[in-house]
């Protein structure tokens, strides 16, 4: 059967196709990248404030105080109002609404407005690809599916993939050393690799299930759908006083000694249906929290069942935790660092392995190349870019990217030769940033948590130039 295309048209055509398959390994690299890096999501809070005052616990007189000096601040007060409370891993405590957000000292007394610097962008950038709100939870979720599909499919295509997990030859051929690298790494990681995927699809496309669920069963009410899964807000009507969050934690050491208190909401405030929630994480649960709820004199009402509600709700409340790996302590969060690693080197080397069957380089390989080290580049641009002038983050990054990208499709010299560069720019940029940020906080060193993500830099900087200097090594050899 011949079809009605010329030769010129099925060259662009599989061009295009080509790009597209790029495009998508792209995304998959980003996300997964940029959720390795939230691991340790409270470590950047620190990091890029770290003038704040810490302290690893706080009273209720304390947190009173927050919403009192919070609630001298803002005329238009809303319906909600957050006081959170120091963590092991955020020792620190903020006041907010959906528009309002400052950090306080020990006392309660308001230090500083907290800030959307690298931390909130990392989490923008890997939940919604930094598109609109709706749009990007798609993509992220079918780029999510995809990941369950290619980790089925590479299963079911490599059957001797289990018994060689530990065959791994490196600097031979390109071709079969990123192999090795793929099916190896997929093997050891291959649990968490899964639920990865699966929780990141179902987070994307909640809200999908929720509109098809609400349809069948609800009548196409999705608040009724919402109250089944996560419980009723309680009915109330008793005089409007002030919110007593001392009392609140007082009565909740006395009625779960266990707990220990993340934050606490003033739900419905100025009103008679006012009340308080506070949410507490239980030991030895994956649930996020449990929310006990109280009178705003702090009597002690009722919990919403998070923890002990039926195990499809205990299971959904569960999902974000264990995605994210904020659970367990330390321990667990360096375990889903490196399982985070092993997956991007995952996401790469697919795509690496795919350029290699080509017949020669071109414009793909370059582009590639400039993404898998201009995206880091381009986080560490951004990051700069907060410190020193508080500017648009997103401008930042997007900008340094596509330079890189411009750049490396622009410049006369090798494949090889553009990689080392790029991966050489990549680790002084690393050993630049560590400088700026100790320039701008005059070598802060009261905070700990500074110093140790600054060393973290500069490790992973001594890391690309170790690898550079073998790579290169290796490929001259070769």
């Amino acid at each position: 059967m011949n079809f009605p295309f010329s030769a010129a048209s099925i060259k662009k055509s599989m061009s295009a196709h080509s790009s597209i398959g790029l495009i998508v390994g792209a995304l998959m690299y980003v996300i997964c990248l940029t959720g390795t890096l939230l691991v340790f999501s409270e470590s950047w809070e620190r990091w890029q404030q770290p003038e704040v005052p810490e302290f690893y616990s706080v009273d209720g007189v304390s947190a009173d105080k927050a919403l009192d000096e919070y609630l001298s601040r803002v005329t238009d007060i809303p319906e909600s109002i957050y006081v959170v409370l120091p963590t092991e891993q955020l020792p620190r405590i903020h006041v907010a609404d959906r528009d309002h957000s400052w950090w306080t000292d020990a006392d309660g007394n308001i230090d500083s407005p907290t800030e959307d610097g690298i931390a909130h962008f990392l989490e923008q950038l890997h939940v919604h690809l930094h598109m609109p709100s709706s749009l990007g939870l798609i993509v992220v979720s079918i780029v999510g599916a995809m990941l369950v599909s290619l980790i089925i499919s590479g299963l079911v295509g490599h059957p001797g993939i289990i018994k060689q997990a530990f065959q791994l030859r490196l600097g031979g051929r390109s071709r079969i050393e990123q192999t090795d690298i793929h099916n190896r790494l997929s093997v050891w990681g291959l649990p968490f690799h899964i639920m990865i995927a699966l929780t990141g699809a179902f987070y994307g496309l909640v809200g999908f299930l929720v509109l098809l669920a609400a349809s069948a069963l609800y009548d196409g009410d999705r608040n009724a759908l919402f109250d089944d899964v996560y419980g009723k807000d309680p009915v109330i009507k008793e005089l409007v006083q002030k919110p007593n969050i001392n009392q609140v934690l007082i009565n909740l050491a006395e009625l779960e000694p266990e707990a220990e208190p993340i934050y606490a909401v003033v739900q419905n405030f100025g009103n008679e249906t006012q009340f308080i929630e506070l949410a507490a994480v239980l030991p030895g649960r994956f649930t996020y929290s449990e929310i006990y709820r109280f009178y705003s004199d702090g009597r002690y009402m009722n919990t919403q069942g998070l923890a002990s509600g039926h195990s499809g709700r205990q299971f959904l409340y569960s999902l974000y935790r264990v995605h994210f790996g904020w659970f367990g302590g330390w321990g667990v969060r360096w375990l889903y660092f490196a399982l985070g690693c092993m997956l991007t080197v995952i996401s790469v080397t697919g795509i690496n392995i795919w350029l290699c069957k080509r017949a020669k380089a071109d414009y793909l390989d370059r582009t590639w190349s400039a993404i898998v080290w201009g995206v880091p580049l381009a986080l560490v641009g951004s990051a700069v870019a907060f410190l020193m002038f508080s500017t648009a983050l997103s401008l930042a990054f997007f900008s340094t990217l596509l330079a890189a990208i411009a750049i490396a499709n622009g410049v006369k010299i090798s494949l090889l030769r553009l990689r080392s560069y790029l991966i050489l720019v990549l680790a002084l940029s690393l050993i630049a940033l560590v400088f700026v940020h100790c320039f701008v906080f005059s070598f802060l060193g009261s905070l700990a948590a500074s110093w140790a993500v600054n060393a973290s830099l500069l490790l992973a900087a001594l890391g690309l130039l170790v690898y550079r200097f073998v790579r290169n090594a290796a490929d001259r050899s070769g």
